[in-house]
């Protein structure tokens, strides 16, 4: 495992971890920046999340995403010295991917606690994530066209699954246009919404209640959500029929239950 780079000096950590019995929770932590991801953030969020899924039996049941200083993020650092040096950015990105794709395979359910803003990659980030608390006037936006640059995260596709090319249109090509977290939870793109302040506590809570659940059974279904939900109905159904077998087996159930009965 690659070490992460550290964040300099006299800077605290950009990021801070805890864990409370099944629940770990990961904290962006440069308030002072509305938790802009730099090259130290995102090097850190890449390796704590890779430590977290490489703990086998030990590892967590469920894992909350939120910023501190009552915002998520606002996206990209675009004031770090090298942020015009390709090689640099290129650096970020790498970081970025490695976030999503750990985050996909992650064996337990991640949830987001959104307050504040939730902008270009801090909202790629939350809609990376399993579910979405959010208080309820959180802010989501898609700035980068405005900054000489596209969403490079994921986020156009995740927007137009969960809410519909509308919203994402909007938030994509019209400057400065900003969605609150109710009208997203009336499209599906939120799952829930809480009064401000209260998106961590919620967040939780829900997931030490998803974690209760039997570790085997919970990744077979954070899996099949993750591997199943873009796919036509023939597709998905194979693929729930793998991971039907898998929590079968896993459970030590009798895998030819009654005829009428599941």
């Amino acid at each position: 495992m690659t070490p992460p780079e550290t964040a300099p000096e006299g800077e605290p950590s950009p990021l801070l971890v805890e864990r409370h019995g099944r629940v770990a929770t990961l904290t962006l932590n440069r308030p002072h920046r509305r938790n802009a991801m730099s090259t130290a953030m995102l090097g850190r969020l890449d390796h704590e999340l890779r430590k977290l899924t490489d703990l086998g039996g030990d590892a967590p049941g469920a894992l909350v995403l939120t910023g501190a200083g009552g915002t998520f993020s606002s996206g990209a650092d675009t004031r770090e010295p090298d942020w015009r040096d390709l090689s640099r950015r290129a650096v970020r990105r790498a970081h970025f991917r490695t976030v999503f794709a750990t985050l996909h395979e992650a064996p337990f359910p991640v949830v987001a606690a959104v307050e504040g803003y939730a902008l270009g990659g801090g909202l790629e980030l939350a809609l990376a994530c399993d579910l979405v608390v959010a208080g309820e006037g959180a802010l989501f936006g898609l700035p980068e066209l405005g900054v000489g640059a596209v969403p490079g995260g994921g986020a156009v596709h995740s927007l137009v699954r969960r809410a519909g090319r509308g919203v994402a249109a909007r938030m994509l090509l019209i400057p400065g246009e900003r969605v609150r977290a109710d009208e997203l939870a009336r499209l599906g793109a939120v799952e829930r919404t809480v009064p401000d302040g209260g998106a961590l506590a919620e967040a939780q809570a829900l997931a030490a209640s998803v974690a209760a659940g039997d570790p085997a059974l919970l990744e077979a279904g954070v899996r099949l959500l993750r591997d199943s939900g873009h796919l036509d109905r023939t597709a998905a159904l194979g693929v729930e029929n793998g991971y039907w077998w898998q929590a079968a087996s896993a459970a030590n159930r009798d895998p030819s239950p009654p005829s009428g009965r599941l």
